[in-house]
């Protein structure tokens, strides 16, 4: 579980992981319908900072204290799975995932109209560096899963080109990001959105804009709030000391900024704004 200290400048984050906690859960999450592995599945226990990202080929470890807690399995494309404790309990480490299609709503965008603008800050210095990572393990495990992001509104049709996000810190050889995108429901994230899995990755010890190219997608926006966030999906570092990151954050009146520590844990929402932005094309 992480726990996240807010200094004047920086955000600290620390792992402080229960003396009492189970031997960890290790198996593998795949597809239900063709037994292929499901890349990049997040589990998580519902309301609570436990949770994790499965690895490339649908491998999990997972650290929980008790076996009494249900456990939600998801990933983008698929429905969630349910897993009441019994099954835990009797062994069960293997989950399956039924595909499914959840899809933006369709927007007529005029190409004859548009117009090239930014949706989000293209700021590149904050009051704070929003810090992630960990200290003392080989291998990050228990920290994935985690989510940063900003609530937008698009005032017109909006065609998404490129996503961007600004790394202050990186000490990684190598970080591996997803784009959500959620509907804003009661000033949190609510629907997912996003029926692809959106990745993108930093190479080693990268700093500055991160970017992904979103042309191929063809993800279109409506004029309407919605949340976009990053989720942390993977990290490598050989030296075990100092494995961080961090995203500038800009104090603001208006609390857009979403957190949560994985794909289950309660969204938090801070009067801030992450240097994250679209480049789009809009009407």
């Amino acid at each position: 579980m992480l726990q996240r200290l807010l200094a004047t400048a920086v955000l600290s984050t620390y792992t402080l992981l229960s003396q009492a906690q189970v031997a960890p859960l290790q198996g593998q999450v795949i597809n239900a319908r063709t037994g292929q592995p499901v890349p990049f599945a997040t589990l998580g226990v519902p309301g609570r900072g436990l949770g994790t990202v499965a690895d490339e080929q649908g491998r999990y470890v997972l650290r929980l204290p008790t076996l009494t807690d249900t456990l939600i399995v998801t990933s983008v494309g698929f429905s969630r799975e349910v897993i009441a404790p019994k099954y835990l309990l009797a062994g069960q480490r293997v989950f399956r995932l039924e595909p499914e299609e959840h899809t933006l709503r369709g927007v007529v965008v005029e190409h004859s109209r548009l117009r090239p603008a930014q949706l989000g800050s293209t700021q590149t210095k904050g009051d704070i560096r929003w810090l992630a990572g960990s200290s003392g393990k080989e291998t990050v495990d228990d920290e994935w899963g985690w989510e940063l992001g900003t609530v937008l509104s698009p005032t017109s049709p909006t065609l998404l080109e490129e996503f961007h996000v600004y790394l202050a810190d990186n000490q990684y050889e190598h970080l591996r990001f997803r784009l959500n995108l959620y509907a804003l429901d009661r000033g949190r994230p609510g629907k997912a959105l996003l029926s692809q899995d959106v990745q993108l990755t930093s190479t080693a010890l990268q700093r500055g804009w991160v970017t992904v190219d979103l042309r191929s997608y063809n993800i279109t926006l409506e004029s309407q709030p919605v949340v976009a966030t990053v989720q942390w999906l993977q990290s490598e570092k050989t030296n075990p000391a100092d494995k961080y990151f961090s995203i500038p954050v800009k104090r603001q009146a208006k609390q857009v900024m979403v957190e949560r520590e994985n794909s289950q844990a309660t969204w938090t929402v801070h009067p801030m704004q992450p240097s994250l932005y679209f480049s789009v094309l809009t009407e």
